[in-house]
This record gives structure tokens, sequence and C-alpha cells, in this order.
């Protein structure tokens, strides 16, 4: 006969949680980090970029005319850098050497079109501001096809002419322009067409008379490199 008054009770065994992670855990923890980590660099791509460029354009004035023709503009050359930040919609500022060169023709001033036509070189210091928007982007914004407006300033550092004797006082130290820009981002590559529109006469002459109409009007394309 067994004598159970003197078995000692046994406790229950306990059941243990473990709460070391698993591999599988860890597979799912960086899967779902890795999204929102593309999207982060995604959303620095879209917000800041540098870039220097450099680039031709070409250069007449507003009331150049010869026999009712006008006379084509010669090549200039920029060379220049910029910063951008925003999304989609974003504000740009860059700072410009701009050399540009120009037929100008002089009216009711001489028999011969030799001495009523003359080069005019000018070196600007420009500062140019716009308010651009991508028309289509890819996925992180670094590829974009881009449409801005603008304004810059023009500051004249040196000028020169041949026939005419102008001097730098008598080209204006300052102008405005308006900007028209079309612009193509691929990867770090980018390439700007550009339209400026003078809003006053750039040449003042003030002893000499004949240069009524010397608003600039300029076609630029660049081509740069962003960081």
């Amino acid at each position: 006969m067994v004598n159970h008054t003197n078995e000692a009770v046994r406790p229950a065994p306990q059941e243990t949680i473990s709460t070391i992670p698993s591999r599988t855990d860890d597979v799912n923890t960086a899967a779902s980090a890795r999204p929102a980590s593309r999207e982060q660099k995604s959303k620095g791509y879209n917000n800041f970029a540098y870039a220097i460029y450099a680039g031709l354009n070409t250069t007449r004035f507003a009331g150049e005319t010869l026999n009712g023709d006008q006379l084509s503009g010669r090549l200039g050359y920029q060379a220049g850098a910029l910063f951008r930040a925003g999304g989609r919609l974003y504000g740009q500022l860059g700072a410009e050497y701009f050399a540009s060169s120009s037929n100008y023709f002089r009216a009711g001033d001489g028999t011969s079109v030799s001495s009523i036509q003359d080069q005019i070189n000018i070196q600007y210091l420009q500062v140019p501001v716009y308010i651009g928007y991508k028309l289509v982007q890819s996925l992180r914004g670094i590829s974009a096809v881009r449409l801005q407006a603008g304004l810059e300033y023009a500051n004249r550092i040196s000028a020169n002419s041949r026939s005419f004797n102008l001097n730098k006082s008598e080209i204006k130290s300052g102008t405005v322009n308006g900007l028209a820009q079309l612009g193509f981002d691929m990867g770090p590559v980018l390439l700007d067409l550009t339209y400026h529109h003078g809003f006053a006469n750039a040449i003042q002459a003030v002893n000499s008379i004949g240069f009524a109409g010397s608003q600039r009007r300029v076609l630029s394309a660049s081509l740069g490199w962003t960081f």
C-alpha cells in the first residue's frame, strides 16, 4: 500500500516565453525601414541642388536694324553657379560672369555700312533669381523637365567698341532683365535654355546720339553639373 501523504507536492512546470528576437523579425524590421530610408533620400534630392555651368550666348539690341533687316547677334559666353531649393515648385538663385558681343547699327550716321555699324562688347556680373516648376520628374526628382521665370540684375564690369568709340561710362552700370528658361535635369547633368529680355537701354551714351532701343535681347544655352 502506497503512502501518498509522505510524497512532496511537486509544482506544475511553468511555460517560459523567449524574448530573443528571431532572424525573421530582424529581416522584417529591415525591410520595413528600407522604404522610409528611400523616401528620405528622395526628399533630399528634391529639396536642394548646387550646380556650376558654362555656355554660349547671342546678343542683339532691340533697336538695331539696317535697311529694315535686323542685325544678327554675335556669340558670347557665360559661366556661373546656382543654388536651388524646394520640391516640384522651387526657387533658384545664381551668380554668373556674362560676356556678350553684339553688332549695332546707329541710324543716320554716315554714308557707308562700315561707318554706321560697330561691334560692342560688354562684360557683366549677373545675379539671376527664378521661380521654377518641374513639369515632369523622375521618382527621386534627379531627372526633370523644368520651366522657370524670373529677373536678373546685370552689373556692367567692362565694355568696349570700335568705330563708336564708346567708353565704359557710356554703358549703363546696372540694368534689370526679365528671364524665361526651359531646363532639363538628366541625373547630375543639367541643360538650360534661357531668354533674357532687357527692360531699359543698356547704352546711355550721354554725349552721343542714335542709341535709342538698346535694350538687350539675349538667347543663352548652358551645360552644367549638379552636386
